[in-house]
């Protein structure tokens, strides 16, 4: 009985440790004015913002045996910030498809794209379902056609959970020898409970989609500090404190 009973206490302080085990944690910047939206990195330089990288083996949530076996690894420096009005993201992706995602919409994710989940209310960090100010946004750099040079389709922004394209932001790919740069302006008022003041802690991850070289699907995923289930499970995120940019 007392092996039982002892065995019971460790199973729960392991339960319990697990439960309660201390997120990633980030700092991201509230600025003045904006950022220009052209997929380049000048104003992300000047401003000194560091990015998120996505580049481990552990950050793989799907497909790892293909990341490993990859001709290129895909990987990303994802930049975020906030101004008021808005969030800006840009991605600096190795991707050995590059500029290729031939789905719209809500299937967005199923091929090359950038996916941001944030969450304004952060103070139940491992609620199980979202609330109404936490938001799965899917970023799109379309696909550009080989003979004439042009999108189709068009780089895209969705909010995944309020099944809406955001069609008042602003998005831009640019192919670079390593595979593309992606760049949004997202608006704060689709997001209900967008209110970024300095000293706020939000839920926080970011992912990158990828085909890898197998095909026109998603077969790779990588996230900051969640898995596969990022999409319903807002516990699995990180979190980011507020800071403005001085």
């Amino acid at each position: 009985m007392k092996k039982l009973v002892a065995m019971a206490v460790v199973l729960t302080v392991v339960f319990a440790a697990h439960l309660y085990a201390k997120k990633a944690s980030t700092t991201l910047y509230k600025i003045k004015g904006g950022i220009t939206v052209d997929a380049k990195l000048d104003d992300w330089k000047a401003l000194g913002i560091k990015p998120i990288q996505l580049n481990k083996k552990e950050q793989v949530a799907i497909g790892g045996m293909i990341w490993d076996s990859a001709e290129v690894k895909p990987s990303a420096d994802i930049y975020v910030t906030f101004t008021d009005d808005d969030i800006y993201l840009l991605a600096d992706v190795t991707s050995k498809q590059g500029i290729f995602n031939n789905k719209t919409e809500g299937n967005i994710y199923d091929g090359n794209s950038v996916e941001l989940f944030v969450g304004f209310d952060n103070s139940d960090p491992n609620r199980e379902i979202y609330s109404q100010s936490d938001y799965q946004i899917g970023i799109s750099p379309g696909s550009i056609s080989k003979s004439t040079g042009k999108y189709d389709p068009k780089p895209s922004i969705y909010v995944y959970n309020l099944n809406k394209q955001v069609t008042a932001g602003e998005v831009k790919s640019r192919a670079t020898k390593k595979g593309y740069i992606l760049e949004a302006r997202i608006p704060a008022d689709v997001l209900e409970g967008y209110d970024i003041v300095e000293g706020l802690e939000i839920g926080f991850d970011v992912a990158l989609d990828d085909q890898a070289d197998r095909g026109r699907t998603r077969k790779i995923q990588l996230t900051w500090e969640g898995d596969k289930d990022d999409w319903q499970h807002p516990k699995n995120w990180g979190q980011a404190d507020i800071k403005a940019k001085k």
